[in-house]
């Protein structure tokens, strides 16, 4: 099985892998957030941090390099009033 093949079989699986609520270290840091920052979610898989960022009135954007994230990511939208859009590949 290939490295792809490994991370899509494994986010193609119902539910979310880590969850909902966002990485507790970020969660620590909540007091240094203010509506309307902006954030950088690297690596941010299912989009949990990435949501928790939104929902805490930041600007984000969230990266991710693999499909199957990105679809499950799209469920996010309503309950955090945000949305994805697709990154270009250059």
């Amino acid at each position: 099985m290939s490295e792809l093949e490994r991370w899509e079989t494994r986010f193609s699986a119902p539910g979310y892998w880590f969850g909902t609520a966002p990485n507790a270290f970020l969660a620590s840091q909540a007091h240094r957030l203010r509506p309307g920052q902006k954030a950088l979610a690297i690596a941010d898989g299912e989009g949990r941090n990435g949501v928790w960022l939104a929902e805490q009135g930041l600007d984000v954007v969230s990266s991710i390099s693999r499909r199957a994230p990105a679809r499950r990511r799209g469920r996010w939208r309503p309950s955090a009033g945000c949305g994805c859009a697709p990154s270009r590949r250059t």
